[in-house]
This record gives structure tokens, sequence and C-alpha cells, in this order.
């Protein structure tokens, strides 16, 4: 009874998974383009070009999503008993080794407005089976960043306003490691000193330097958009979980 009680578990977390990846995907691919584009490009994400084919990358987004965003809140959930910077540590490692592939192709496919098969293959002729650790220095320590506040602070009852707050602060401290992990997977061949090369250089050349490095860090959209994805996969998280 107890193997079965457990296959039941596992079952029910992921169907879960699945459902929480779809409905992220379907929400947020076209901002999360959007997003990606204006920082790599360094232009305004209202900018029309940035939302051309919002759903390209949609199908990776969501076995990317499926695989991580409701693993994201297992891991989560079942990380509860450790301290903070062990969960933390716990969480970023799993999911930022199983992502990463994932967020190569699918950026690959955002820049070039491509599918994800031309993507694949335009990444493995470039760097063969190497391009999966592209960027993932730089992705593990955003991620432990953002998820030792957010998981430190964050508030179980599903405070809306408070658990937001937390997501946005984590954002913020976080968003200078998603600025480099960005430029690198739009850039593989360029090295981290010359990515923050040029953005001091761009940061210099600007007359508006706040509006600058809150545009290239994606603070104000990315936020935004992390508090949505964040609160709204938690609660559907919790709902679904108590539901079994």
């Amino acid at each position: 009874m107890t193997k079965i009680f457990k296959f039941c578990h596992f079952s029910m977390s992921f169907i879960i998974n699945i459902i929480i990846g779809f409905i992220q995907t379907i929400l947020f691919n076209p901002i999360d383009k959007a997003i990606y584009n204006s920082i790599t490009n360094n232009n305004s994400i209202l900018l029309h070009t940035n939302w051309n084919k919002p759903f390209s990358g949609l199908s990776n987004n969501i076995y990317m999503r499926i695989i991580t965003g409701g693993t994201y809140f297992y891991l989560i959930d079942h990380t509860k008993n450790m301290g903070s910077i062990q969960a933390s540590l716990t969480v970023s490692a799993t999911t930022s080794i199983i992502l990463n592939p994932f967020n190569v192709i699918k950026y690959r496919s955002y820049s070039k407005n491509t599918s994800l098969y031309k993507s694949l293959i335009i990444n493995y002729k470039k760097y063969g089976f190497k391009f999966g650790i592209i960027g993932i220095e730089t992705l593990f320590l955003r991620n432990l960043i953002f998820n030792t506040i957010y998981i430190s602070y964050k508030n179980d009852n599903n405070n809306i306003i408070y658990n937001c707050g937390i997501i946005g602060i984590a954002t913020i401290m976080s968003s200078p490691l998603y600025y480099c992990n960005n430029m690198k997977y739009c850039n593989g061949d360029h090295s981290y000193y010359e990515i923050i090369a040029k953005f001091y250089n761009g940061l210099k050349l600007s007359k508006h330097k706040i509006i600058y490095t809150t545009k290239q860090f994606g603070i104000v959209y990315g936020t935004i958009r992390n508090c949505m994805s964040l609160y709204i996969g938690q609660l559907l998280y919790s709902t679904f979980t108590s539901m079994t």
C-alpha cells in the first residue's frame, strides 16, 4: 500500500508539473521573448520586432516549464526542512543543470526568430555538445541569490503583496547576473569580461544612466514578470497539491 501511495503521489506531482508548465508557458512566452530581445539588442521592449512570432520556442518552453516549473516548487516544498542556504543550493543546482541546455536553444530561437530544431542545429554545429553549458555559471549564481532570498523570506500562506515584494527584491538583487546570463546566451563566444566591459561602455555613453541600467538588467519588466510567474506558479502548485 505504501508503494502504491508513493506512486500515486508521484503521478499526481507529474500531472501538476504538466499543468503548471503549460499554463505558465502560454502566459509568459511572449513577454519572455520580448524582454530577452530588448536586453540583448538594447532597445525598447515595446519595439514591434521584439514581439514578432511571440510563440516561437513555445514547444521547447512547454517541456522546460514542465521539467523545471513544477519541479521548482516541488523541490522548494521538499527542502523546507533544510536550512535556507542548503535548500537554495539544492534547488539552484538542480534546476540550473536541467534548465541550461533548454535555455540556450530557446534564446537562440528567440533572437533569430527560428524554429527550435534550427536553433539546436546551429548551436550544435558551432559548439558541439558544449552548448549545453554556455552561461551555466551565471544561471546558477543568479538562481542561488534569488532562491536564497525567496526561500528565506517567502510567506507560505500565499500573501500576494508580501511574497511579490520578496520576489521583487530577489529579482533586483540578482539582476546583474541575469544580464550577464542573457548576454552570454546571445554571444556564447564572448567572455564575461567582454560582456561587463560592453555594459560599462554603454553606461558611460548613456545620458540616462539609471534608465539604461534598469533596462539592461531587466529590472522593471523582469520584476513584474517574475512576480506574476512565480506567484501564479506557487499558487497553482499549492492549490493542486492541496486537492490530492
